[in-house]
């Protein structure tokens, strides 16, 4: 998979959680569950440098959504780096956004 390819599919899958999400995500929160799904990072300064979005941007957004689809993990006090996990049910939402673009990219063929 080409590197426009990888960040096209995350994309549609970053907007397709979007529109599934049970509780409110903005385009930040989206693309947050999206990463850790997909791979890209599980702690706050990965997602941050990958995702090409302000550390601060990163740490408010896993604090808004901490409880509801994210769980940290562990936090360094002194360079705030957060851990995060997806929430059970996150999980399965990312989980479901991707097996449909599949689908859909898979019938296109």
């Amino acid at each position: 998979m080409t590197e426009d390819q990888s960040a096209a599919r995350f994309m549609a899958v970053a907007e397709q959680i979007s529109l599934t999400a049970p509780v409110a995500l903005d385009a930040t929160g989206a693309a947050l569950v999206a990463a850790i799904h997909l791979g890209i990072g599980t702690d706050s300064r990965t997602l941050s440098n990958r995702l090409g979005i302000a550390h601060a941007l990163v740490l408010r957004e896993i604090n808004a959504l901490s409880g509801k689809v994210l769980t940290v993990v562990k936090r360094d006090t002194r360079t705030q780096r957060t851990w995060v996990e997806l929430t059970t049910e996150a999980s399965s939402l990312a989980l479901s956004a991707s097996e449909l673009l599949l689908k859909h990219s898979g019938s296109a063929e």
